[in-house]
């Protein structure tokens, strides 16, 4: 499109910059021109008509014009806010989390429906709170990293074929395959305290092997094979549920090639939950303990 032309499109903030004490610059997420950037004039306004789609999570319909360096908002039409992520501090992080990861494997002009698809059921399965944050952190991440042209191969072990891991098995994240226990083994001998593995498979061809169980295998290859709408509907068993969180984002930053903000503030807000609850719980058993058979002495009593 030439610069001037006016255009409308469907797209999700992903992040939002202030500039100045009224106006915005948003990065949004769309199907047809993937990552834009758009000025948009007066959206700290309380009383503007763009206020609620100029926000982080907005997914809105936006009319934008076309110039040189980035798009300018005129009007929009807000679909969803996804507020309910108001509600929890560590949801609202990791949503955060999401969109920075779509930021990062996105790209201007490139088509993006799916990874578009993907970031909204995220965002709308986290705002429902019925799934573990885990979970929903794994799945989002094996996912963007597999449409950013980086899918591992999770069928059968790439040396001797077997497909039943119940087991485990060994992920190969440097270059996304798989061996069952045995093969790595064999191919790999290591004592048991140096770890996963070695670094190199002794040809010169780096590894960086991972030790995954046999549920987080079944969940991941779930994860890859699933279509969009039922990308979210698996369940994991708990002793389970962070080695996929592991696997799925030490496979994703491998290949991405650096961190993200917002998750060690995800963090962050895991710790102060667990520091409450700890405190709460202390609370509660002291409230519980007896006080004491004497009466509290008088003040100044010696």
């Amino acid at each position: 499109m030439a610069a001037g032309q006016v255009f409308q499109v469907a797209g999700l903030v992903l992040r939002v910059a202030e500039v100045g004490d009224s106006d915005r610059m948003l990065t949004i997420l769309t199907a047809e021109e993937g990552k834009l950037s758009v000025f948009a004039r007066g959206a700290k306004k309380l009383n503007g008509s763009s206020l609620s789609a100029c926000q982080p999570f907005a997914y809105a319909l936006f009319t934008l014009r076309r110039g040189r360096e980035y798009c300018y908002l005129r009007e929009s039409t807000t679909r969803e806010t996804f507020h309910a992520l108001c509600e929890s501090l560590s949801a609202q992080a990791l949503a955060a989390y999401f969109c920075e990861i779509a930021e990062t494997v996105s790209y201007p002009g490139g088509e993006a429906s799916a990874l578009l698809q993907l970031t909204l059921n995220a965002l709308w399965v986290l705002a429902e709170g019925k799934k573990p944050e885990l979970t929903v952190k794994a799945a989002f991440e094996l996912r963007a990293a597999a449409l950013d042209g980086y899918l591992p191969d999770l069928r059968f072990c790439c040396s001797c074929g077997r497909e039943s891991l119940p087991e485990g098995a060994v992920l190969d994240v440097m270059n996304g395959r798989l061996f069952c226990g045995d093969c790595f083994q064999r191919l790999y001998p290591v004592p048991a305290e140096q770890g996963n593995g070695p670094e190199t498979d002794g040809e010169g061809t780096a590894l960086r092997p991972l030790r995954i169980r046999g549920e987080t295998l079944e969940a991941m290859r779930y994860i890859l094979s699933a279509p969009a709408k039922r990308q979210f509907a698996f369940a994991v068993p708990e002793r389970a549920e962070r080695n996929l969180s592991q696997a799925c984002e030490g496979y994703l930053f491998h290949h991405v090639g650096h961190g993200f903000p917002a998750l060690a503030y995800y963090r962050q807000t895991g710790e102060m939950r667990r520091s409450l609850e700890a405190a709460a719980k202390r609370l509660k058993r002291q409230a519980a303990e007896p006080s004491g058979d004497g009466d509290a002495p008088e003040i100044g009593e010696d």
